[in-house]
């Protein structure tokens, strides 16, 4: 039998980013998904759709591994339907959009003790943003995915404060949840909100049998180094979080 190319990756920032975030006057951005109306939200770059391309025509297996609920995901018109999914920052694994039944009993002595922490972040929070945004420009919301609690989501029409970016770390070792931050949005997320430990459930399924397979993994941000070391080679954008790090250590 021959090998088979498994490939597992992050979606945005590393194949496709909010039209905001490419150059508007380029001409030949290609649509990547969708929002919540069916508009038009992300887009890929020339080179980010010929890449792509590549990869559906080589790989046997994409598995996205993402940020993105299960919910978002179905809204990224690159991928196709059914398959393995690692959703919500790693919380779901999910086959033809079912949680994975033993990952669902990995989850389940879990989830009381996630709701409740993400609740009291939650509450912790609110007084603070109120304060910083009385306008309403920064929005906490606690995230269920097929039900189960994946994280506390904070998204801010600007940079987000020092003072909040601060209290969230703060949160997140008084509350047991990982902290998850960029510019405008950050995530409190359960333990059991890892990339890696998702990778690595997945490949167990798939290499069982098939122990000869190649794994290619992709993805642009610190948090995905993690997932991106259970492949046999990792791949990262040149404008990622990841390059830019590599530079600074190496210069």
């Amino acid at each position: 039998m021959t090998n088979r190319l498994i490939v597992l990756s992050d979606l945005d920032d590393t194949w496709f980013s909010t039209h905001r975030a490419e150059p508007t006057e380029d001409k030949r951005l290609h649509l990547a998904a969708v929002d919540r109306q069916g508009a038009p939200l992300c887009f890929q770059t020339a080179q980010q759709s010929a890449l792509w391309k590549l990869i559906e025509r080589t790989a046997d297996i994409i598995i996205p591994v993402t940020g993105r609920t299960s919910y978002a995901v179905e809204r990224v018109t690159l991928l196709a339907q059914g398959g393995y999914t690692i959703a919500s920052h790693g919380a779901l694994v999910t086959l033809d959009g079912t949680i994975v039944p033993a990952w669902a009993e990995h989850l389940a002595p879990h989830l009381d003790e996630a709701k409740t922490a993400l609740e009291q972040a939650r509450n912790h929070l609110e007084p603070l943003v109120a304060r910083l945004a009385p306008g309403g420009d920064i929005h906490l919301r606690v995230l269920h995915d097929l039900d189960v609690p994946v994280y506390l989501s904070v998204k801010s029409c600007a940079e987000l404060p020092e003072r909040l970016v601060a209290a969230l770390s703060e949160a997140s070792a008084r509350f047991g949840l990982r902290l998850h931050a960029n510019a405008r949005n950050a995530a409190l997320r359960p333990h059991y909100t890892c990339k890696a430990s998702a990778a690595r459930f997945v490949l167990e399924q798939l290499l069982e049998r098939h122990p000869e397979d190649t794994v290619l993994t992709f993805g642009d941000s610190l948090s995905d180094i993690g997932f991106m070391g259970t492949g046999d080679m990792a791949v990262a954008p040149t404008n990622s979080q990841i390059w830019r790090q590599l530079q600074e250590f190496a210069q």
